[in-house]
């Protein structure tokens, strides 16, 4: 991608018009306008300008790897506008790219490891319990809680990151180079409504829904079957139940890392209690609940660890100095001395 194109790019991502970006730098629209259809090429003192009304490192302008990517899969309680689209759409691809050049200084590329598209062929509800064990079963995750969802699924190849967007926005699903999937999640919420957004994610990738079986109803059935497997949920609450504490749900939130929310559409699915005994504790959940935090602790927000240990170990492997790990991390790395290279 050229400088234009970047320039471009980090407008657009950065939410601003060609206007308000002239503004910030002190040149029209019109300048912004020829940059970015690269019939003016803008010098060093410019570009450092750019690079900081922009919000990124000037080493973006000059980075040679490019993401392909897809067009992407938004899941989000309300629509997103155009513009906010943009923005996170622009700041998955900056990520990315940072991410990719990260594989190819490390030399190390995480395998693709997924079920074949036909073992993940689903035309009842019932099937999508079968792929998540099957899942699960292949990823040796038996059927105890799982530790970090993020993790897991970039151990199995599956790029994940994090991202301040709207709180409407959840998480949006794309595919680089055609091929590997990659997973965006929205940094400000709740561990569990990570964990679950992240399964439910997984879900759209791998299952091929009949047209008779809704999709989002066999994502939804596919993330809280992976989270916690059907033995687990009768093993935690039994067979059949008349009635559920809210306190039992709580408890199986935090050693589970799924809502309680989630926990009770579990337990209707798998004919633990009744649709008007789940009905009654959605009810009795809501007027508990502020905005979108249910009562009590909530649970941690989890992060990836795939592309920070491969900045950490290139840089102790001297590939990389302490600055040019900071530049591809986004930031300073949590854990390490900021002291002096």
């Amino acid at each position: 991608m050229s400088i234009a194109g970047r320039i471009r790019v980090a407008r657009r991502s950065a939410g601003m018009s060609q206007r308000d970006l002239g503004a910030a730098i002190g040149v029209s629209a019109t300048a912004i306008s020829k940059y970015e259809k690269g019939e003016v090429i803008p010098g060093s003192e410019m570009l450092i300008r750019l690079s900081q009304a922009l919000g990124v490192n000037i080493d973006f302008f000059f980075r040679q790897v490019v993401a392909d990517v897809s067009e992407p899969r938004y899941r989000c309680r309300r629509s997103l506008t155009k513009k906010e689209e943009r923005i996170i759409h622009g700041k998955v691809t900056e990520w990315l790219e940072r991410y990719l050049e990260v594989e190819m200084i490390s030399g190390i590329t995480a395998t693709l490891d997924l079920p074949p598209r036909e073992a993940c062929l689903v035309s009842t509800l019932d099937d999508v319990e079968v792929v998540a064990r099957m899942v699960r079963d292949a990823w040796d995750l038996g059927t105890d809680p799982i530790e970090n969802v993020m993790d897991v699924l970039e151990q199995h190849g599956i790029r994940v990151g994090l991202f301040d967007a709207p709180d409407s926005f959840d998480a949006l699903t794309f595919y680089h180079d055609e091929q590997t999937p990659v997973i965006a999640i929205n940094t400000s919420m709740a561990g569990d409504r990570q964990r679950y957004n992240c399964a439910h994610e997984l879900g759209h990738l791998l299952l091929q829904v009949d047209p008779s079986l809704d999709e989002e109803d066999a994502a939804h059935r596919f993330a809280g079957a992976f989270l916690v497997p059907d033995e687990m949920v009768h093993k935690e609450l039994g067979e059949q139940r008349c009635a559920i504490d809210l306190r039992e749900l709580s408890l199986l939130k935090h050693k589970y890392g799924m809502s309680m929310k989630a926990w009770i559409r579990r337990a209707q699915d798998l004919g633990v209690i009744t649709g008007g005994t789940a009905k009654g504790l959605y009810i009795r959940l809501n007027r508990v609940t502020v905005g979108d935090e249910e009562p009590g602790r909530q649970v941690r927000p989890e992060a990836p660890t795939y592309m920070h240990l491969l900045i950490l170990r290139a840089l102790n492997e001297k590939k990389i100095t302490l600055s040019r790990a900071r530049e591809l991390f986004g930031g300073d790395l949590p854990g390490i001395s900021m002291g002096a290279e």
